[in-house]
């Protein structure tokens, strides 16, 4: 990020992608510990929209990868982990709603 400033290059996609990742993370967090997080429900939506843009070029990477390789397995974890952000940021969603 810094060095996409330092070069004037636009971070806005960068930055929301970021946020989207650091609000699944919290919520994650949140979940395994049992404690509230202060995302509002327009944070939530956007955060779940943008990981599942990022999901489908995780996937196709993965699919690209070799059998066995190091980042096959990274990948895996990656989009084991996005998957389950997305998935617990809808169930806050519902909760929210009801």
């Amino acid at each position: 990020m810094a060095q996409m400033t330092e070069k004037g290059v636009s971070t806005t996609l960068v930055r929301k992608r970021l946020e989207a990742l650091r609000t699944g993370l919290d919520i994650l967090e949140s979940t395994w510990n049992h404690k509230s997080h202060n995302h509002t429900i327009d944070d939530l939506k956007s955060a779940q929209v943008i990981l599942e843009g990022l999901l489908p070029g995780i996937v196709r990477m993965y699919e690209k990868s070799k059998l066995g390789s190091p980042q096959r397995t990274l990948l895996v974890r990656r989009i084991k982990s996005l998957e389950l952000a997305i998935e617990e940021i809808g169930n806050h969603l519902d909760h929210k709603k009801g």
